[in-house]
């Protein structure tokens, strides 16, 4: 029986004894160092920064108290109000702020390195390491976004986590945990559930030969069907609402290739150090697993991509966006962890782990971005109250897809969270609220529009982009006599000033 069980493992090492001397105290400790310099920079810099678009609309959820949080959640957002609770707590207990409301997405993610160590640490410690360190670089975005991912990679890795332990035990406390946090990924963010699919291949794989057991595990993916049930109002809710949520377009093969890396800078990182491996005499590679442990790293670095392709493809539902593949993040990490810890000596792996730290704070920290989400709605706010007096207009264009046209500017419950960044950080005295899209369809309310601005010697666009469709209309409609100075980028991030003078 241990045999068999021993044979189930699929993350069987392969040389470990021959590698871990070399995996030192020193090494560990570069790591922790490396880890904790990403953490202070890409967590703590951010957290108490403006909120990005879609975490004003957190902010709108859950601010009148968790029953109005459970029924938003379920008619905005079309998902379960599992987060939206968590993050009703927390404000409760810190205050109704950007760094309350990040702070469920803080410990979730630390949860997260913690679970997906202790799945890598199944090879040895220096590819657990390493992969914590990957995952820091890759992922720390969520960390900090009032927004459900952080949640689902939570319940993702302790999923995983258990299913591991379980085809190594077969004992029942760890497949009910696997069925519970499988479920649990749906519950915080129904797409991030794809990348539970790299379990069904291993778990075949693994278990080929054992029929039993191969239907008992058959059994936990019914149990996380069934326990997903109460979810389809919620998910007819989404499907029909999908013309709102699609907004990219059909994925291309391009975009299907770039997927698979995580990112051109730390693909260049890890290029360089395997061509180092080439051309260097003293730098050498090892073995660092068996095939299911490559097999596992593999699915769950791909079987995202490939559902949501699929799905974007052959259906209505563009989905093929970062944040929806982003489940894949932690297998990528993983497999850049394996990657990264077969290059010996440990000096060579040390440079790699400076250099991703490095890169990842330049690209993502204060020195690059003025914002979580670059998108700096407290300045921008702060700057056009104070540039405008009580008496100047304020046009501001919504930054919501949902905010299709102006009948839907005047639906009774859509009224505030189409237009949250200025509800979170307070409208201008005068404010004409405009669609997230110019129409010409739009007639008659874009003629009150520029009747309210006829007389006016100045006025303000705000726009969460640089579309300047609007702009354009208005240096049209209201004639030479008027002239438009953009600010943007450098001020407030991806949020957009301009500023019209008009003669009498």
């Amino acid at each position: 029986m241990a045999a068999t069980l021993q044979a189930a493992n699929v993350l069987e090492v392969s040389g470990s004894a021959d590698w871990n001397h070399d995996a030192d105290k020193s090494e560990r400790l570069w790591i922790i160092a490396l880890g904790a310099m990403v953490v202070v920079h890409l967590w703590f810099g951010l957290i108490a920064t403006s909120f990005r678009l879609d975490e004003t609309a957190t902010w709108w959820v859950v601010k009148d108290g968790a029953a109005e949080a459970a029924r938003r959640s379920f008619y905005w957002s079309g998902q379960s109000p599992l987060f939206y609770w968590t993050a009703w707590l927390s404000s409760r207990v810190f205050g109704l702020s950007e760094i309350s409301l990040r702070i469920p997405s803080v410990l979730a993610m630390s949860g997260a390195v913690y679970f997906l160590y202790r799945i890598a640490e199944r090879i040895d410690k220096a590819t657990a390491g390493l992969t914590a360190l990957v995952f820091l670089c890759l992922a720390s975005y969520f960390a900090i976004d009032a927004r459900p991912y952080a949640v689902a990679f939570f319940f993702l890795t302790l999923s995983i986590w258990a299913f591991l332990r379980w085809l190594d035990s077969g004992r029942p406390v760890e497949a009910m945990i696997y069925v519970l946090a499988g479920a649990g990924v749906a519950y915080a963010h129904c797409l991030m559930a794809s990348a539970l699919g790299a379990t069904a291949i291993c778990g075949i794989v693994a278990l080929r030969k054992q029929p039993r057991r191969l239907v008992w595990l058959v059994c936990c993916w019914v149990s996380i069907a069934l326990f997903c049930l109460p979810l389809l109002p919620q998910l007819r809710l989404f499907y029909s609402g999908r013309s709102s949520h699609t907004y990219s377009a059909a994925p291309s093969l391009s975009q299907f290739v770039d997927s698979f890396l995580p990112g051109a800078p730390w693909s260049a990182i890890l290029l360089g150090g395997w061509i180092c491996v080439l051309f260097h005499k003293d730098v050498t590679v090892v073995r660092r697993c068996a095939g299911p442990a490559a097999l596992l790293a593999v699915a769950w670095s791909l079987f995202p991509q490939v559902f949501l392709f699929v799905l974007s493809s052959v259906g209505d539902l563009q989905l093929y966006v970062l944040k929806y593949y982003s489940s894949a993040l932690p297998g990528q990490a993983l497999l850049f962890g394996i990657l990264i810890s077969s290059i010996r000596p440990s000096a060579a792996r040390k440079l790699i782990a400076v250099a991703l730290a490095l890169t990842s704070i330049l690209m993502q920290g204060r020195g690059a971005v003025r914002s979580h989400g670059s998108e700096d709605w407290r300045s921008a706010m702060q700057f056009v109250k104070k540039e405008a007096s009580s008496q100047q207009p304020v046009l501001i264009m919504s930054g919501f897809v949902e905010a299709a046209d102006f009948a839907s500017l005047r639906k009774p419950a859509l009224r505030d969270v189409l237009f949250a960044p200025q509800v979170v950080y307070g409208e201008p005295d005068k404010t004409i609220r405009l669609p997230n899209a110019f129409s010409g369809h739009d007639y008659a309310d874009l003629e009150n529009v520029a009747g309210q601005l006829e007389n006016e010697p100045r006025f303000f666009l705000l726009t969460e982009n640089a579309d300047r469709t609007y702009e354009t209309w208005l240096l049209g409609r209201l004639g030479s006599r008027c002239r438009s100075e953009q600010r943007g980028r450098e001020r407030f991030a991806e949020v957009w000033l301009t500023r019209f003078t008009c003669e009498r």
